[in-house]
């Protein structure tokens, strides 16, 4: 999974993506961006956390595929019809006029298909199949970007990049990964009937809604950032700032790859103390290395690496955000982590109630920021948010499973964050050639790496 991953989204977040934000104009680019995450702030009703709660039941028992699915996916088609109407009505309220609505269409389309795919792809990976669902993961990047690729260089006449065409590319992906699930589960699916029966559906909402609940809330505030800088400030500030949201996403899906394994492992061995304080202490300390390694090394180079990527519409403004967002990986990392853990061991009550304190921070600071600072105001809502939210479920999960601090092993992760800051940040004064720079860091980053006992070879096979 790491492997396809490392393989195909870099590609899509610093190829495709980055070539269609330097083709279009920031406020063409900067209006799709806000619209596609005005999209995904309403993508819980397509949910309802039925996806967590279907991971949960079926990694514990398998043969709860066919008495469940049917009424799953019965559901999920008035969820849809409930989707499209909220997104229309408070798309109504912003004041969105008839092109905007046009793309907003398409891009609900797109969630919708979405949706069904992540359900199935719960599945999959329910059934212990993490390679095959990595596969599917990364599928319809693959397609997307060939399609893509033609559009922006094929140079077939009338048949040029436009936003609309890039979005329908990403539509024909996702239905091509639909088939093809339907196809594989095909063993798993051949007995079930789609059912339409409330009395059956009740009580699987009533199991799923504290997942839908979280799933809301934070989605409102990962989400919410681009929405009102398109609301507050207009599209272009909203382009501006996700020249440097992308470089943060990309790292972020990287990331999210441990969580599509991690919930589905920790809900089969919940039970087991020992086993989720080492998955987790092993998995955190590997994703908060790379994430302390990128906030530094952005830190340091930001400004370069923007005007490498976007060199006709790099500033200040989208370096400043950049920079800004890649601190707030930090939090993300732990929640991935840790807000998985707590997910899986249904400990949603104190997950709720902290992602609705961290949506009402986001929105006081994003209404205060964002009119006097732009996109880096946006930024800052966003950091505080993740590092909030990430904090409280580290400690949650240590108070819940009485996991227990050690001295040397905190001494270890202090040490190896200044030893990166010390050589990433530090250091850079003193080199004339960058390239000499990278090769100390990548030195350091290895030392890190084995003082934290990373090279384990007991973790690395489990």
């Amino acid at each position: 999974m790491q492997v396809l991953n490392l393989l195909i989204k870099p590609v899509w977040i610093l190829v495709i993506d980055r070539a269609v934000q330097n083709a279009l104009t920031q406020e063409i680019y900067g209006n799709y961006f806000a619209l596609f995450n005005f999209s995904l702030m309403f993508f819980i009703v397509l949910d309802l956390g039925l996806n967590g709660y279907n991971t949960t039941e079926i990694s514990r028992d398998t043969n709860k595929i066919v008495s469940i699915a049917g009424n799953i996916i019965g559901l999920k088609i008035l969820l849809m019809f409930v989707y499209l109407l909220a997104a229309f009505s408070v798309g109504s309220l912003l004041g969105y006029n008839r092109l905007e609505f046009n793309l907003l269409l398409i891009l609900c389309i797109l969630q919708i298909i979405t949706s069904f795919n992540q359900y199935l792809r719960s599945i999959v990976s329910s059934l212990q199949k993490f390679k095959w669902d990595g596969i599917f993961m990364v599928l319809d990047r693959i397609i997307i970007i060939s399609i893509c690729s033609v559009l922006i260089w094929g140079g077939i006449l009338d048949w040029g990049l436009t936003i609309n065409r890039f979005i329908y590319a990403q539509l024909i992906g996702v239905i091509v990964v639909s088939i093809l699930l339907v196809f594989f589960l095909r063993k798993q699916l051949y007995k079930i009937r789609i059912s339409f029966q409330f009395h059956k559906i009740i009580p699987i909402l009533k199991q799923s809604w504290p997942f839908a609940l979280l799933i809301m809330l934070m989605g409102l505030y990962n989400y919410m950032d681009s929405v009102m800088l398109k609301l507050l400030v207009g599209d272009e500030e909203a382009g501006v700032y996700a020249l440097g949201y992308r470089l943060f996403y990309a790292l972020l899906m990287f990331a999210q790859i441990f969580s599509g394994v991690l919930l589905p492992f920790f809900s089969k061995n919940i039970n087991d103390v020992n086993i989720l304080r080492e998955v987790s202490g092993y998995t955190s300390k590997l994703l908060l290395l790379v994430g302390f390694t990128a906030v530094f090394f952005s830190y340091s180079y930001g400004t370069d690496i923007m005007q490498l990527l976007y060199p006709d519409k790099v500033s200040d403004a989208s370096s400043n955000a950049f920079i800004i967002l890649m601190f707030g990986f930090i939090g993300s990392a732990l929640i991935l982590v840790y807000g998985t853990l707590l997910t899986a061991a249904l400990a949603l009550k104190y997950l709720n109630l902290a992602a609705l304190i961290t949506l009402v921070i986001n929105l006081i600071l994003n209404i205060k920021l964002i009119p006097l600072y732009g996109a880096s105001g946006a930024a800052i809502a966003t950091l505080s948010s993740q590092l909030i939210f990430g904090g409280v479920c580290l400690i949650l999960s240590y108070l819940k499973f009485s996991f227990k601090l050690k001295r040397t092993d905190t001494f270890r992760q202090i040490l190896g964050v200044l030893m990166l800051l010390i050589v990433i940040v530090g250091f850079k004064q003193y080199f004339d050639n960058p390239i000499v720079h990278f090769v100390l860091i990548a030195v350091v980053v290895f030392l890190v790496a084995y003082l934290l006992k990373l090279f384990s070879v007991k973790h690395l096979n489990s």
